[in-house]
């Protein structure tokens, strides 16, 4: 049997070089999924603004999708929510009715109205998958 080869053993290339140092694609923020603006998926789904419901403890907000991703959404609303409350939210993304728990992260506000970050704590595999699948989609149109 051959003795293994190092790398060492294997001769180098003359005459080739490498105008460019290969460097790691940082994060701009610490989000695990990528996400999609409204403006994406109002092109993906040929639509104005995508209303939503946000649940909380005896009653029912209207809401406007402003992003979303497989771990959570953003959603504007018109009065403020609390960071960590919990929350049911509902939605409508072409054929799919997506439906998720989660808990308040983030709030921003914006122009009279609050941006609420919700990270989806229950969020059926199904929806995850389609959700996941609206990215590639945006990639690939």
């Amino acid at each position: 049997m051959e003795p293994k080869k190092s790398w060492d053993d294997i001769p180098s290339l003359d005459g080739l070089s490498v105008d460019w140092d290969y460097k790691a694609q940082e994060k701009v923020d610490n989000r695990s999924h990528s996400r999609l603006d409204a403006g994406s998926l109002q092109q993906l789904f040929e639509t104005g603004a995508i209303p939503a419901k946000i649940a909380i403890a005896g009653q029912t907000l209207d809401a406007r999708l402003v992003d979303l991703s497989r771990g959570g959404a953003a959603f504007s609303v018109a009065i403020p929510l609390a960071i960590g409350q919990p929350v049911k939210t509902g939605f409508v993304l072409g054929p799919a009715k997506i439906l998720a728990r989660g808990t308040v992260r983030h709030i921003k506000q914006e122009g009279g109205r609050t941006i609420v970050g919700v990270m989806f704590e229950a969020l059926n595999e199904g929806s995850a998958d389609y959700i996941a699948g609206l990215y590639a989609s945006k990639i690939l149109y």
